[in-house]
């Protein structure tokens, strides 16, 4: 999918594409054109999470959205605490280049009953294998992939970053060790 040369590029965090926004190489410009994309979500009834952008701390080069429709939500009460466990798919948007993955994900949250967070976890999205999607979220995975094939996304499959990567590199991810990177790694990297 993507040459050695491209891969290199997106490692050093250049943008690459020439499509709006990505030719603009402005990751501000991304993010905006993103923000249509999660309304228009919105407005097909599907609901979106935004993990923030940094996870917490260092930078990453995708945007992860936790994504799911309200029929797959359960919450628990007691006298003293809800809970919310929502589950769904986790998209990775590239903020390097026009492309997504998208997979399973989990998340639960634990909220007093005064709505104070109290904790929460959610499954980490960062292996091929978290790409297999399960009958119930066949849809779901169908209807995410029409709206970004509209916005000019190409979805990467599993064959597509599974790889390992062809070259020597020194990709700055926590998500991985130097000796197992794919070409998962060279697209999407959380820098801690």
């Amino acid at each position: 999918m993507f040459s050695n040369d491209e891969l290199k590029a997106l490692i050093a965090g250049e943008m690459i594409g020439a499509i709006y926004p990505y030719s603009s190489r402005n990751e501000l410009e991304v993010e905006h054109y993103l923000k249509r994309l999660v309304a228009e979500l919105k407005r097909e009834k599907i609901q979106v999470i935004e993990v923030p952008a940094n996870f917490g701390s260092g930078y990453a080069s995708y945007f992860e959205w936790c994504c799911y429709e309200d029929e797959h939500v359960t919450v628990y009460e007691d006298e003293d605490t809800r809970t919310v466990e929502i589950e769904g798919l986790a998209v990775a948007i590239s903020r390097l280049a026009p492309v997504v993955l998208i997979g399973r994900m989990n998340r639960s949250d634990t909220y007093s009953k005064d709505g104070k967070s109290l904790n929460g976890g959610r499954t980490f999205f960062s292996q091929p294998s978290d790409l297999h999607i399960e009958p119930a979220f066949r849809l779901l995975v169908q209807r995410l992939e029409r709206l970004f094939m509209k916005y000019q996304y190409t979805i990467l499959r599993t064959e597509d970053v599974s790889c390992p990567i062809p070259f020597q590199a020194d990709i700055p991810t926590t998500l991985r060790e130097k000796r197992d990177y794919l070409v998962w790694d060279a697209i999407f990297y959380w820098e801690d």
